[in-house]
Parts: structure tokens; sequence; C-alpha cells
């Protein structure tokens, strides 16, 4: 057999290599691409804001790996939702840059959001083997997504107990903050509500150690009413109030938590983006 015109040695295939049948993801991403605004992109160091939440939970461990799982990586033009069952259950996507919330259509039409997702996070991690009440995703605008074969990614994590040991940590500290941001939905005044969002929103893009002072704000209006249970006029005037009483600052599309630790501390606020100090020992979990 000839040798390639490109390297000395063949490289060994992937996973993917040997087991997906190479065809466009982009003509059987949701069954109906023509509607989509989607570019295909190189793929030019992939997956490193992921790489850099699971770094603290094991900080031993190699993640590089999980790059082998990838399919392709393209970016939204515009705002869009990904409804087909059957593409959120093959495949895991994964923010590059962007944002992207998961969502449930109520009787009646009205939409509620359960969840959103900011680099690094993985949109689709835990679903039900049953999809009667269907996840829905929705990608915002010019958000680049990895798309990683998930039979890939679990015949990886059957072999690497560490790296599935720190994405169930991940996706465990995800749940824990939902169930926290969704108490405060059933108890406290819409203000407060509020603010217990904007602190999910920095604990969200701070993960993997980096805190940037001002924080974008990816979520309209009534994308925040859909999320606390308020209307989009509500949300309006109850940000004026905080910003008005200093506890924020706007600027364009990015927003300020001039006083975070102390409001943290108000709303006994928990962050979930730490690690677990017994993982960070060296001993393999």
């Amino acid at each position: 057999m000839p040798k390639s015109t490109f390297s000395k040695e063949p490289k060994p295939l992937t996973y993917v290599q040997r087991n997906y049948r190479k065809v466009n993801l982009l003509t059987q991403f949701v069954g109906v691409m023509e509607l989509l605004d989607a570019v295909d992109l190189p793929q030019m160091d992939d997956l490193q804001p992921l790489l850099k939440r699971l770094e603290p939970f094991a900080p031993w461990q190699n993640f590089a790996p999980l790059r082998e799982c990838a399919l392709e990586r393209f970016r939204f033009e515009r705002d869009q939702p990904i409804w087909t069952a059957s593409q959120l259950e093959e495949r895991l996507y994964v923010i590059e840059e962007g944002f992207a919330f998961d969502f449930t259509l109520l009787p009646g039409g009205k939409r509620h959001i359960f969840d959103f997702y900011g680099p690094g996070a993985i949109c689709n991690w835990s679903r039900p083997e049953r999809s009667d009440a269907q996840e829905n995703i929705l990608f915002k605008a010019r958000t680049e997504v990895t798309v990683l074969d998930r039979a890939c990614v679990s015949e990886l994590l059957a072999k690497e107990q560490s790296i599935a040991g720190a994405i169930g940590e991940l996706e465990i500290r995800r749940a824990m903050r939902v169930s926290q941001r969704v108490r405060a939905l059933i108890s406290l005044p819409a203000k407060d509500r509020l603010r217990i969002l904007l602190l999910d929103l920095h604990d969200e893009f701070s993960a993997g150690g980096e805190i940037p002072e001002w924080l974008p704000m990816p979520l309209t209006q009534e994308e925040i009413g859909d999320l606390i249970g308020s209307t989009s006029v509500h949300v309006s005037r109850t940000m004026a109030s905080l910003e008005n009483e200093g506890e924020i600052e706007r600027r364009a599309t990015n927003f300020l938590l001039t006083g975070v630790h102390a409001t943290g501390e108000r709303m006994s606020y928990r962050r979930f983006g730490e690690p677990n100090p017994s993982l960070q020992s060296g001993a393999t979990p």
C-alpha cells in the first residue's frame, strides 16, 4: 500500500473515522439544514473552553482525547433552535463561543427557559431516555459550536474514569445551580429573582477560572422574563431599578455586577463553579 504523500507514517484512525460514515454534517443537522443559517468552520483548537472547565476537577488528567470525538464545528449566523430529538440524542453540542439556552413550550404556547450555556458548556449532556417532554435548544446568533459523537464520548468515558468523573461533577453542579434558581423562582419577589439570574450568569461565564469584570448580556428582556417568570416590561423596570440603586451597570450589550460578592451574601447564593477540594488532592477519583 503506498504511503501518504502528506505524512511519512500513516496516522491511526480516530473513533469517528472508524465508525462515522463521512457525510457533510450540515446536510443532516436537523433534517432541514437549508432552513438554518450556519457556517462551517475549520476545527482549530476545538474544545479549549470545555477543557478549561474540566481541568480544575482533575488537574492530573489529559482531556485532549475528547477532541477525537469531534464531528464538526460551525457558527450560527442568527438565533436558531434545534427541535429534532434524534440530533440531540446522537450528538453532543459544546459551546466554543457565544450562548445557548434550553426551553420548552407550555400549554397555550408560552415559553419557559430552563437553563443556559456559555463557552465550554455541553448543551445536551443530560437527556431523559424517553423524550415525552422534548428538550429544545436555541443557539444565539454568532454562537460557535463543536459537535461531538455521543457514542464516541461514551466509549472514551468507559476507559477514562477521571474524565467521566470530571464531566459528571460539572453536570451535577449545573443541576444544583438550576435547583437553587428554581427555589428562588418559587419563593422570592421579582427583584430577587433577577438578582439570582444575574449571579447565575456571572457563575456561568466565570467557569474555567476566568472572571471577567464586564459580562455579556446574551438574553433579551423577553428571554429574561421567560427565565424568571416576568413580563419584558417588568424586567425592564426591575433592571432599571437595580441600576438606579447602583447594583449593576450597563454598557451596550454588557453588564457589571458592582457588588457581586455582597449581593451573593445577601441572597445566600451558592456558587457551583469552584472545584471540589477532594478532587484536587492528586488522587484519582
